[in-house]
């Protein structure tokens, strides 16, 4: 599957005077992040996204980790100044970036939108096996210290280590889960998005491992007489699978939380390899938690029981 990401940048809207900033002498990885760098004085690890603010300069960092084979179109998108200042953003600065496993550039100028005035830059890099994005943005004010020359010399600080250590993963999620039930947590976000697998890849194709999505979805629980049709709609849009065959669609109890479960055979949509899933909805006052596991049908005997396990320790920090 093939997505194309935007960027939104924040508009900020705050004007102070500021000192020159200087940088950390090592690069410095928020947590749960493979992209690292160098950032200039003032910068923290964020807590609400994956990068780094600075309040006092209404500043941030945005780190996105996307597939190496995005690089190609991300770059064919930032390719053409005329469309980008048709959306407000008027480049300034294009440079090429070289790092020692691989390419990447550099792009940057004053951006104006909803009669905000922001001043932001890009570096998009092919290096270390992934496709790194990261955004700048400040407002206009902070550029006379956060000059172009600053931002420069962090993008081309940026490392990217091999991988995250499991509790850093696991740390900034919302939720603890206590039993892993030996699979692995491959990735994970501050919103609540857990993706695990039982295996040593981290991408998977045609069902090989089994693997288990978590996430949080907010809004008030529907009626108890609503939730069928309400899990059922949410299962429908379940990616990658067809010929599907409901098996069992019922409530129940998730730990203290009314929850329900759907389990279905159905077929690989890209190789009809038989596989069985399950979908469990846990519900709260003002969110809900969805959990999709799916498995190749021979290995369900043993893989259900285990992404219950996993299920029944998730509980609130």
């Amino acid at each position: 599957m093939h997505l194309r990401y935007i960027l939104r940048p924040a508009v900020v809207t705050l004007t102070l005077t500021l000192a020159a900033p200087a940088y950390a002498a090592d690069p410095v990885f928020p947590t749960a992040s493979r992209i690292g760098m160098a950032v200039p004085a003032g910068f923290t690890p964020s807590t609400r996204f994956l990068g780094f603010e600075n309040p006092q300069a209404s500043a941030l960092i945005v780190i996105n980790e996307l597939p190496a084979d995005a690089y190609a179109d991300i770059e064919k998108g930032f390719s053409d100044d005329a469309a980008l200042k048709s959306r407000g953003w008027n480049i300034q600065v294009r440079e090429p970036l070289t790092f020692k496993d691989g390419k990447g550039f550099f792009i940057a100028g004053p951006q104006e939108s909803n009669n905000q005035k922001r001043y932001e830059s890009v570096m998009v890099a092919n290096t270390g096996g992934m496709t790194a994005l990261v955004s700048v943005q400040m407002i206009e004010a902070s550029h006379a210290t956060i000059t172009d020359a600053i931002v420069r010399d962090m993008f081309k600080s940026t490392m990217v280590r091999a991988t995250v250590p499991e509790s850093e993963r696991l740390a900034i999620l919302p939720y603890k889960i206590g039993d892993l039930a030996k699979f692995r947590l491959v990735r994970s976000a501050a919103q609540g998005i857990a993706l695990l697998t039982d295996g040593p890849k981290d991408e998977v194709v045609a069902v090989e491992q089994p693997f288990l999505l978590i996430g949080i979805a907010p809004g008030a629980a529907p009626k108890p007489e609503e939730r069928d049709a309400y899990a059922k709609r949410v299962f429908s849009s379940a990616p990658g699978i067809k010929e599907v065959k409901i098996t069992r669609a019922e409530p129940l109890r998730i730990g203290q939380a009314q929850g329900y479960e759907i389990i279905a055979e159905a077929k690989d949509a890209s190789t009809g390899t038989d596989v069985t899933t399950v979908q469990w909805l846990r519900f709260g006052q003002n969110a809900h938690m969805q959990m999709f596991g799916i498995a190749r049908k021979a290995a369900w005997k043993d893989v259900f029981p285990r992404l219950r396990q996993i299920r029944d320790s998730v509980q609130p920090k």
